[in-house]
């Protein structure tokens, strides 16, 4: 981390797994600090090994999803490591424990955060949200497969934030954003991670965000400069994959295909749905059913014991929807 020693991390996230860390809005650091100081059932050694291992499989590959790049893993005894930088964190973080240092992920700009302000924030709030630092950490979960529920309420509590901003079905369509090019990449995407990596993509996480502005910054990252997507609201962004603390390597076959199927249904919404009443949601996954259908015989072939998994997995994925 260059310069690190000079500079006061701040808090720019939270998770299971721990909290996240960056430098000072402005500096040249572009690393992402994350603390394993979550829960004691995630680990930060598990998010490195899946990380480094993704980031082999997508550059291979070409794939059109960003992922971070994936620095360094740093134990808690590493006592010349923290010696020399535990100065970095704030007086009250300064106990010692397992790092991940990556990428950061590019926030979204001023006018982009204005804009999502403007639209989404309750009037009351937006004077507050504009002026805050927390939510100058703007990135957005795309959550394919969900809409909101617009019925009003009777309650009072009026919460916002632009950190980890959840962008749900209904709004990509207002917005006029390619929500059949999105679905097109986490297909592709996760076919790459079933089928090429062996990985379960368990709570893995998608989100727009601005791309890296020099591929030369991130050192042994993927370096596919991936899909861009131009919108009147977001600007120019790219989607990204990360966190994968709770990936695990799955078998290529039916066992495999029953933890897969699992992890689909129990990560967040990002993924497009089946069943849906909404004939814009049956179109979308037709899209999404499509493309990974035609990756994974990529990947696969059509020959040979574990051609049929793709199918299966559908199957298996639309048949649990109805129960």
């Amino acid at each position: 981390m260059k310069n690190a020693r000079d500079e006061i991390l701040r808090h720019i996230g939270e998770g299971a797994c721990g909290s996240v860390w960056a430098a000072p809005t402005g500096s040249e650091n572009i690393c992402a600090v994350k603390r394993e100081d979550g829960g004691k059932w995630r680990s930060i050694y598990n998010d490195f090994v899946m990380h480094r291992e993704l980031i082999q499989t997508l550059s291979a590959s070409e794939s059109s999803v960003h992922i971070p790049a994936c620095h360094e893993y740093i134990k808690a005894d590493d006592w010349a490591w923290w010696d020399e930088r535990i100065t970095m964190f704030p007086t009250k973080q300064r106990e010692r424990c397992n790092l991940l240092i990556t990428e950061r992920i590019p926030p979204f700009p001023q006018h982009v955060r204005d804009a999502i302000v403007h639209l989404y924030c309750p009037e009351s709030l937006r004077a507050t949200i504009k002026a805050s630092e927390a939510n100058k950490d703007c990135l957005i979960r795309l959550y394919l497969g969900r809409r909101r529920r617009l019925e009003k309420t009777n309650s009072k509590f009026h919460g916002f934030t632009l950190r980890n901003f959840p962008l749900q079905q209904d709004q990509v369509e207002a917005l006029g954003l390619d929500g059949g090019q999105y679905a097109r990449i986490m297909a592709e995407t996760l076919a790459e991670f079933y089928w090429s990596a062996h990985i379960d993509a368990n709570d893995v996480e998608f989100v727009l965000a601005p791309s890296r502005a020099d591929p030369s910054l991130a050192p042994g990252s993927h370096k596919s400069p991936g899909t861009i997507f131009r919108s009147h609201l977001l600007g120019e962004h790219v989607l990204w994959v990360l966190d994968f603390d709770c990936c695990k390597h799955m078998s290529l076959d039916e066992a495999g295909v029953e933890q897969a199927v699992k992890a689909f249904y129990k990560n967040d919404p990002y993924f497009p749905r089946p069943g849906r009443d909404n004939v814009n949601d049956q179109a979308l996954w037709r899209e999404f059913r499509g493309c990974f259908l035609k990756k994974s015989n990529v990947i696969l072939g059509y020959e040979g014991p574990e051609a049929r998994l793709p199918a299966l997995w559908l199957d298996v994925v639309e048949q649990r929807n109805r129960k």
